[in-house]
């Protein structure tokens, strides 16, 4: 069973740290097997494009500033008791 697609998230996020932190790019182009390199060169484009517009969605959310709430019931304030 595949796991939930936040958790696929996190683990590709840290696997691709832990990848980045083990080697340089230029490490990376010198001592990964041409057909990896290859696949990455195929698929990255996609996946690159597909986490900018996600971190882009996420960005605009919160680039809205702060709006105070305007619901007449939760600003009562006082009451008899």
């Amino acid at each position: 069973m595949a796991a939930d697609p936040s958790e696929r998230l996190l683990e590709a996020i840290d696997a691709l740290e832990d990848l980045a932190r083990s080697s340089t790019p230029a490490q990376a182009a010198d001592d990964f097997d041409p057909l990896v390199l290859q696949t990455f060169w195929r698929e990255w484009p996609h996946a690159s494009v597909w986490a900018g517009t996600l971190w882009r969605h996420l960005n605009q959310d919160l680039d809205q500033p702060a709006r105070e709430r305007s619901d007449p019931e939760l600003d009562e304030v006082g009451g008899v008791g």
